[in-house]
């Protein structure tokens, strides 16, 4: 089976430039933002960047291959083709935190990944989903989120909302802390359709479903007036984001241990965050309302 990997690459980027035009569309001032395109032996990519924005502190779309005959263990794929001698992994990932500590943090990614044996394609999926990590209630925004998700896979088959919902409250998970990450989204691996053109067009949905939630969020919650109480404590939760990242997150163990560029692995970090040994007492009950969001399940039952 024959592969265009540069018409692969092609599309990969187009969805990286329409989710970022989409962030540049939420800033006030900002019409173009940094932009970082390396190389190594066996990857590379292209990373675009919002930074110190006044809507997003930090904004990253980044897109990266990697195409490499060393399968990584933390891909879990070596027991299923031990004789391969080559793979390729392509995507785009995004992380966006907003300056606002009412709008939440989202977190998306896309990805294809291609088996071969010598030059012959053996096998390939897809795999992604998206997730919502809020500091503070917003059940409007939450409800809407899911509902547009829902509305996104039903268009597919409607068995998979429920699947890829519950995969993605149990991938982001603190296991250490006995809590989730946010309220939720979608996750889902080793998936495909019925050819791979198909599945692209699958995960373009995905980044149209993700690009009008944001939208519609941050502009739901822009104009919204906070306190140095609320972003202290958004600066603490967000340590709860760097704990997942660097002690669970397959992707973060996948790109280190396949030789990726660690700067750019480690971009979805949040930008300024605070470790205190304890939560400041005047914050309690900020904590006490968000254990209370976490411990809800969002997901559409309906």
């Amino acid at each position: 089976m024959f592969v265009d990997i540069d018409k692969l690459e092609e599309k990969f980027a187009l969805l990286q430039s329409d989710i970022f035009n989409n962030f540049l569309s939420l800033e006030k001032d900002l019409s173009v933002g940094d932009e970082d395109i390396w190389n190594s032996d066996i990857a590379k990519g292209h990373v675009k960047i919002i930074s110190e924005g006044a809507t997003f502190e930090k904004a990253i779309a980044s897109f990266s291959m990697i195409k490499s005959s060393n399968l990584p263990n933390s891909s879990n794929i070596l027991k299923r083709f031990p004789k391969s001698n080559g793979y390729i992994a392509m995507g785009v990932s995004v992380i966006a935190h907003p300056l606002s500590p009412l709008i939440p943090t989202s977190h998306l990614n896309v990805r294809i990944f291609l088996i071969f044996d010598n030059d012959s394609l053996i096998d390939w999926w897809i795999g992604g989903g998206c997730d919502l990590t809020p500091f503070f209630e917003s059940k409007e925004d939450f409800r809407f989120w899911h509902k547009s998700l829902k509305s996104y896979l039903d268009s597919y088959d409607k068995s998979l909302y429920k699947l890829f919902a519950k995969q993605c409250d149990e991938y982001f998970y603190l296991p250490h802390r006995n809590e989730k990450r946010g309220i939720g989204g979608i996750f889902f691996d080793d998936h495909k359709m019925d050819n791979i053109d198909n599945s692209l067009s699958f995960l373009k949905d995905l980044v149209k479903t993700y690009n009008k939630n944001i939208y519609q969020i941050v502009n739901h919650k822009i104009k919204d007036e906070y306190n140095e109480n609320h972003r202290e404590f958004q600066k603490i939760r967000r340590g709860r984001y760097v704990e997942f990242n660097l002690l669970h997150d397959r992707g973060t163990k996948f790109g280190l241990e396949s030789g990726g560029r660690t700067k750019s692995i480690l971009s979805s970090l949040p930008p300024a965050v605070s470790y205190p040994f304890d939560t400041p007492e005047h914050l309690l009950e900020f904590e006490k309302k968000l254990n209370k969001v976490l411990e809800t399940c969002w997901i559409i039952n309906q």
